[in-house]
């Protein structure tokens, strides 16, 4: 070797690859000119010492050379028998608890002289020979001396001499044994959905550790395994044992080892997934518990499908609210998709891709459908491998997200390479040349799930990146807007003329009122930009299981084509010409086009509230793999289908309920234009539900607005009752002392309060505005005439003596109006609100005279009177029964219970 005796330095040893390599696996550390080895033992030393170079670089060589595991390696290890003040450089042991010696290792600085050589093999032979180690190293880094201290006699010092340090075999001289053999009869194999999705949840649960790393870091860490495990699918060649697996007698250091080059390689290989430099950041002992869980299966010969079954489920359930992300169940990908007909030709974008799921569903359905159309085809393949690999795009604006939702894609066989990561799709400038500008329209179809609930604000350089809120439509005259309304005008503009797109949307953006909230504005933008072509309302449950408690629905909208733009523009300048005010303008400009839009409410969607699969879908049929049945009739795809095959004679359907109108007869049905499906489907019903001797009649003509202003501060020490309403329809008083009500309901408490209060009188109707999509309505009971109410609870008198006012109670109850009423609310949070005007415009129908009405309910009434009897006569049972077990007669015990419904309503 060459004699580097006054040439070493400490900064040779940092630089060395082994100890670079010992310092990024966290074994070594660097710090205030101190050294820090965390092996068995946390120790800290001087690092001016150069002796410690030679220990260091020793230590780094014993664990990533040699395989070695960190936890079985000590330092300063005492000697029995030997002065007190002598301590082993270092000792391998064999065991975990490191009882049993195995190889000790004097180390001296670089450069020794013969006499300090010869006192420090005698060291060695000294305390290996205390310690019964059978094996001794002298290193001092320029020369080094390899012992059999246990087969020869103490004194020996020449025949047991092997070697140099590069004699001292590898993971305590035993050779592994490997099972999986590329290419042979014993090689990784693939696995059905349910088993690959227990191996992942495994690895990840292994990684997480019971939430000592956030869900995040920890599918980071999970993604990395999972890229060296498919570069060790793909690059092994026939005859050679998988590096992905742990062979017998073989330590955890060496696997780890194996693995971080694993890595190392797939990053070279494809440095389009993770940034240079980045690392495994677990612990030699994870990485083999996950890879001895994954190690016998093969995820590149799996089904795709079965990949995404697996996947889905796994992301599904460990996505949540509180990440900020709300995993789009698979069911709603595969239905976007397959209205939106992709095909080879298409070049596709999700603009907040998240985890990928829209994406690996475009390349299924466009890969069945190649399957299909070019079957037999020698150009089957490639077309698939085009279409991956030039056509399909993404946008995540997460980085950690950006590389699991790459990493999910190069597990389902590519696709990963035009994903734009740590960047907002709100941006100007990106990296992918076909994303600039972003207004070119290089997109035939956008699809995706874009995040809601979130504020764009001027000025936010993490959301705009270089861009200007000014620069969107949408955002006109404003200094801040709903995430969900720029990040849709920009899937616009990623559109070409005549492209679709299908993205998931809360129902606030078609129905909320007011230019306040902006939804007006961007249902304007919409149809100046384009054709809606249909909006399918989901299920409240649809995010239920991701934690989201939003109403939503799916818009799919086609950008116009330069004939369809400038027809829309010649009518609307004319009208304007005319003397015509902007709306009438936009109707005129309607009126031009004219187009009919395919309006649909799903109320079962192919999973439950819980995420648990059901076999009831509204949306689409499928077959096994996830290919769509040819037969979609009575589905909302086939109704769809059907819609567009003939626009102008499609006559709707029921269960599940289909329509068509004309985009002029849909602006113009409600004041605000609202477009959400659940409410032109109620209209349309509500014109044909009349029994037969019944009349109809709109609320405001059989009820009108009470709103009769109390001050109950004027009588300070005058009890009031300020009532509230359950779901299930029934009045009770608030309680005093809760939440922010008063300790006392008394005047006096109320004259600091904001609220304008209104008394309500027995037979008048109530709800409430914000919860009457839940059933918060009631006709108010005698018990609670003169009681008080904030004004969202608007109050309604009964005008119309032939009306009924327990008839009208129950009538409210039905499933008919609980439907109606979520008709004609507005917004998409858990809360929603109905507009007064909205609830006026509702049609009622009853027979006109009372006494049909009562004998109509009497069964009613009296099972209701049954059923205060039955409670009651539980009630005295129960505390007969408790009587005779404690004596305490008939004392109630009151168990206090947390109900906040409808409280926060002030």
């Amino acid at each position: 070797m060459t004699n580097l005796k006054h040439s070493l330095t400490a900064q040779q040893i940092e630089a060395h690859p082994l100890v670079r390599e010992a310092v990024a696996r966290g074994f070594i550390k660097f710090s205030n000119n101190r050294i820090t080895y965390h092996l068995n033992q946390k120790k800290e030393y001087n690092w001016f010492d150069p002796e410690e170079w030679v220990r260091c670089h020793a230590i780094a060589w014993l664990i990533i050379e040699k395989g070695y595991p960190a936890n079985r390696i000590r330092t300063e290890v005492a000697v029995p028998r030997r002065v007190p003040e002598d301590h082993a450089d270092i000792v391998v042991f064999e065991d975990d608890r490191c009882r049993i010696p195995y190889l000790v290792v004097e180390t001296k600085a670089a450069g020794q002289g013969p006499a300090g050589r010869r006192q420090g093999i005698e060291q060695l032979f000294g305390n290996a020979n205390s310690l019964r180690a059978p094996l001794g190293l002298y290193d001092e880094y320029t020369e080094s001396f390899f012992y059999d201290i246990a087969n020869y006699p103490p004194t020996e010092r020449n025949d047991n001499l092997k070697g140099s340090r590069d004699a001292v075999p590898d993971q305590y001289g035993r050779v592994p044994k490997y099972t999986y053999i590329a290419g042979s009869t014993v090689d990784i194999r693939p696995v059905d959905p349910g088993s690959l999705e227990t191996r992942i949840r495994r690895a990840h649960s292994i990684i997480w550790a019971g939430g000592k790393r956030d869900p995040l870091t920890a599918f980071d860490e999970w993604s990395k395994l999972l890229f060296a495990k498919v570069q060790d699918e793909r690059t092994t060649p026939n005859g050679e044992p998988r590096k992905f697996q742990v062979g017998t007698n073989e330590t955890s250091a060496a696997v780890a080892s194996r693995i971080h080059k694993l890595f190392e390689d797939a990053c070279q290989a494809d440095p389009t997934i993770f940034p240079e430099g980045v690392r495994i950041e677990l612990s030699d002992r994870k990485i083999v518990e996950v890879v001895r869980v994954l190690q016998d299966i093969s995820i590149t010969a799996t089904h795709v499908d079965s990949i995404g079954k697996a996947f889905e489920s796994f992301f599904g359930s460990i996505f949540r609210g509180e990440l900020g992300q709300y995993f789009t169940m698979r069911q709603l990908a595969r239905f976007i998709v397959a209205m939106l007909d992709i095909d080879h030709r298409d070049y596709v974008i999700d603009p907040t891709a998240g985890s990928g799921g829209f994406l690996l569903e475009v390349l299924l359905q466009v890969w069945h459908k190649i399957d299909k159309d070019f079957a037999g085809r020698s150009d089957l393949e490639r077309l698939k491998i085009d279409f991956a690999l030039h056509k399909v795009y993404g946008i995540e604006i997460h980085p950690v997200l950006a590389r699991i939702c790459k990493i999910n894609l190069l597990l389902h066989h590519d696709g990963h390479t035009n994903i734009e990561g740590d960047r907002s799709c709100l941006d100007s400038i990106f990296n992918l040349p076909r994303l600039n500008p972003p207004t070119a329209g290089r997109f035939t179809r956008v699809v995706g799930n874009p995040p809601f609930g979130d504020t764009v604000k001027e000025g936010d350089e993490d959301l705009l990146g270089q861009n200007s809120l000014s620069n969107f439509h949408v955002a006109e005259g404003r200094t801040q807007v709903p995430s969900e309304h720029v990040i849709l005008e920009r899937a616009i503009q990623f559109l070409a003329d005549g492209g679709r797109l299908g993205l998931i949307i809360p129902d606030g953006i078609l129905n909320n009122p007011g230019d306040h909230s902006n939804c007006p504005q961007v249902r304007r933008f919409l149809v100046m930009n384009g054709v809606i072509e249909a909006i399918v309302s989901l299920p409240d449950y649809a995010f239920r299981k991701s934690g989201a408690q939003n109403k939503t629905s799916i818009l799919f909208f086609r950008k116009f084509e330069p004939h369809e733009r400038v027809a829309f523009k010649n009518a609307y300048d004319a009208a304007r010409e005319a003397g015509k005010n902007e709306e009438e303008a936009l109707i005129a400009a309607l009126e031009a086009l004219n187009y009919p839009v395919f309006l649909a409410e799903a109320n079962y969607i192919g999973y439950t509230a819980t995420g648990v699969p059901s076999e009831r879908n509204d949306l689409y049929r499928s077959c096994e793999y996830g290919i769509l049945n040819e037969d979609q009739s009575g589905t909302i795809l086939g109704e769809y289908r059907r819609f567009r095959s003939k626009p102008d004679s499609y006559d709707g359907h029921r269960l599940p309920d289909c329509m068509a109108a004309s985009i002029v007869d849909i602006w113009r049905a409600h004041e605000s234009h609202r477009l959400d499906p659940k409410y032109h489907l109620f209209k349309r019903e509500e014109r044909t539900i009349t029994p037969k001797g019944w009349i109809r009649r709109r609320v405001a003509e059989v009820m009108r607005r009470r709103e009769e202003i109390v001050r109950p501060q004027d009588s300070p020490y005058e009890p009031v009752v300020v009532m509230t309403i359950s779901q299930t329809g029934e009045i009770r008083a608030r309680e005093a002392g809760k939440g922010n009500n008063p300790p006392e309901w008394l005047g006096m408490y109320f004259e600091d309060s904001s609220s304008v209060w209104y008394r309500a009188r027995k037979g008048d109707v109530v709800f409430s505005a914000i919860d009457l999509w839940k059933g918060c309505i009631a006709v108010v009971p005698e018990e609670f005439d003169g009681a008080l109410v904030t004004k969202e609870f608007p109050i309604y008198e009964i005008i119309d003596e032939r009306l009924d006012p327990e008839f009208l109670s129950t009538l409210l109850r039905t499933r008919y109006y609980q439907r109606a009423f979520r008709a004609i609310t507005t917004g998409h949070s858990n809360r929603r609100r109905t507009q007064t005007s909205d609830f006026e415009a509702l049609e009622i129908c009853f027979p006109p005279d009372r006494r049909s009405q009562t004998e109509i309910i009497a069964d009613i009434l009296r099972a209701r009177q049954l059923q205060r009897e039955a409670n009651n006569l539980l009630r005295q049972a129960m505390l007969r029964f408790s009587d005779l077990i404690d004596g305490r007669g008939d004392m109630e015990y009151i168990v206090p219970v947390d109900d906040d419904e409808n409280d926060e309503n002030e």
